[in-house]
């Protein structure tokens, strides 16, 4: 579950929005890690992300909030 502000942070090699569809593939990626990993891989590519820069922009300030929350769903033996 998460709020659109991380789709939606401009950033990387020419200034555009991370994306749904980039977001899903990064969750994809990680969501076997543990949660602890999975935070701190979310942070550093949303910073990374911002601060990717090319000849034209600065590093892209944070325009919206940024939540994701994770959980874990176990079955009943």
């Amino acid at each position: 579950m998460f709020s659109d502000g991380y789709q939606d942070q401009f950033g990387g090699p020419e200034g555009k929005k991370f994306m749904k569809g980039h977001l899903k593939k990064l969750l994809l990626q990680i969501h076997q890690k543990p949660m602890k990993e999975q935070k701190q891989i979310l942070e550093t590519t949303i910073v990374q992300w911002m601060e990717r820069q090319n000849a034209r922009t600065k590093k892209e300030p944070q325009l919206d909030d940024i939540l994701v929350v994770g959980f874990r769903v176990e079955e009943k033996a």
